[in-house]
């Protein structure tokens, strides 16, 4: 297709390759596709080192961003870290007695159960200010204004036909308002999360949280198209803001065909033969929150302990992050492996990261507690053809492994769990690889052509509907 006939899109994208981020995937996913269907993404994105929280920088990740996509990475300060900073060397200059004389005087005029609450107050409001300078809409807010004022002076040639920001982070969102009215150009907003009905995302205050949710409304109002990435988050939007209904449609996350098989086409065979003598359960990412495998060790080892289970019918292995504060879950995680059940490593590089994936047998999924979400490694998972176990059986995440037959749900319950193990390690149940037919229905080739309808019928204006995918 000739360049001269390409439409220009603008993708808004805090997480972008090299950063070895999940939320830097469909970005990567559509831009690779995107020309295939006459559009020309260019992307705004901040520089690694200011990504926060810290990601690995995968440079084969990065290679994987085709030359001809300009990227524009705008770097920023983290304002709350430089306060911090500030306040070390603040401390390092003042006597320390100066603030216990000082705490010594306000005993003195205070009983105990008033200085309780005082201080309690005192935490709250420092809570509010912090949250409200340097947390809203999220920690990512500093990026906001480097970000718009990059684009100030574009040339009209460069102008996009439509601007599309992926969030989160939700700074995303209101910088692509703010580019797509200082442009007057349309705007898709693509949720890869939910915002305000996030279990994972919250504020401590009543009044912050009332803040973010005129701005998720704002957003949407100022959005020609919205899409989000599972159908339950579709619904809930369109529950939410009644006016998105003839606006707003899904297109799941998915996979690149050609990056996955480019090297190292994994062995079928032998990931069946680790499979007929029992079963190792591969867990790919960090470990962190919610997305805990504390219920599922404690089944594993109560199975072990009343002597149900040995290590050669079922194992764990865990690669990844583990920031789990869970002291119970460290606990068992430590006597599984002292027992032989689990194997913990740490974090590859993503190229490594598929190719292990590759070589599992069982990939385990861990989503409890999220109903409308559906965490973007399980699209790499599905790409390998092998047979998903997700722990988390409501919701996006369990509807999308039974209604396209990718493996087993089941809830984040110990009864359950053990009644699961059990039927494995006896063969009463088996773990059988997807058809082939459904792990190609999320291909990014096919769902960008999705993706570049919603683009086209943006740019075109009005409000007519777009197609909902069945």
């Amino acid at each position: 297709m000739g360049g001269e006939l390409m439409k220009r899109v603008l993708i808004v994208a805090y997480y972008f390759p090299p950063v070895a981020a999940s939320g830097a995937m469909r970005p990567l996913g559509f831009c690779r596709n995107l020309p295939d269907y006459g559009w020309q993404p260019q992307v705004l994105t901040t520089t690694p080192e200011c990504v926060y929280p810290a990601h690995q920088v995968d440079m084969k990740l990065g290679e994987r961003v085709p030359g001809t996509i300009d990227v524009m990475r705008v770097p920023y300060k983290d304002r709350l870290q430089q306060v911090l900073q500030y306040r070390e060397r603040l401390r390092g200059l003042l006597r320390k007695t100066v603030d216990t004389d000082w705490e010594k005087r306000q005993d003195k005029t205070r009983g105990v159960t008033s200085a309780g609450q005082s201080g309690a107050l005192r935490a709250s409001v420092k809570d509010l200010l912090l949250d409200w300078v340097f947390a809203f809409p999220d920690r990512q807010w500093g990026w906001y204004a480097p970000a718009v004022r990059h684009l100030q002076q574009i040339d009209e040639k460069e102008t996009p036909d439509v601007v599309f920001a992926t969030g989160g982070p939700w700074t995303n969102f209101l910088v692509g308002c703010a580019l797509a009215k200082r442009l007057k150009r349309p705007l898709v907003l693509d949720y890869r999360d939910p915002w305000n009905c996030n279990p994972y995302y919250s504020f401590s205050s009543p009044m912050l949280t009332r803040k973010s949710q005129m701005a998720e409304a704002q957003a949407c109002r100022a959005a020609s198209r919205i899409i989000a990435n599972t159908e339950e988050l579709r619904d809930r939007l369109v529950k939410e803001y009644s006016d998105l209904r003839e606006r707003c449609t899904w297109i799941p996350n998915g996979f690149d065909r050609e990056v996955l098989a480019a090297k190292d086409a994994f062995d079928r065979k032998a990931a069946d033969n680790q499979i007929s003598g029992g079963y190792e359960l591969c867990h790919f990412g960090t470990v962190y929150g919610k997305r805990t495998p504390r219920v599922l060790f404690q089944a594993v080892w109560e199975l072990f302990r009343d002597g149900h289970l040995k290590p050669d019918a079922i194992r764990l292995r865990f690669v990844g992050g583990w920031d789990s504060t869970d002291q119970e879950c460290e606990r068992y995680a430590l006597d599984l492996e002292q027992h032989g059940f689990l194997r913990r490593e740490p974090p590859v590089s993503h190229s490594r990261c598929l190719k292990e994936m590759n070589r599992s047998p069982v990939l385990l999924v861990l989503q409890p507690d999220s109903p409308l979400q559906v965490p973007g490694k399980i699209y790499e998972y599905v790409a390998t053809g092998r047979p998903l176990l997700l722990i988390g059986g409501e919701g996006a995440t369990a509807n999308l492994v039974n209604r396209h037959a990718l493996g087993v749900s089941c809830p984040n319950q110990i009864a359950n769990i053990k009644a699961l193990l059990n039927e494995l390690s006896t063969g009463t149940r088996k773990l059988v690889p997807p058809d082939a037919t459904r792990v190609n229905r999320f291909e990014y080739r096919s769902l960008t052509g999705e993706l570049a309808t919603v683009l086209d019928a943006a740019m075109r204006g009005g409000e007519g509907p777009i197609l909902v995918p069945s």
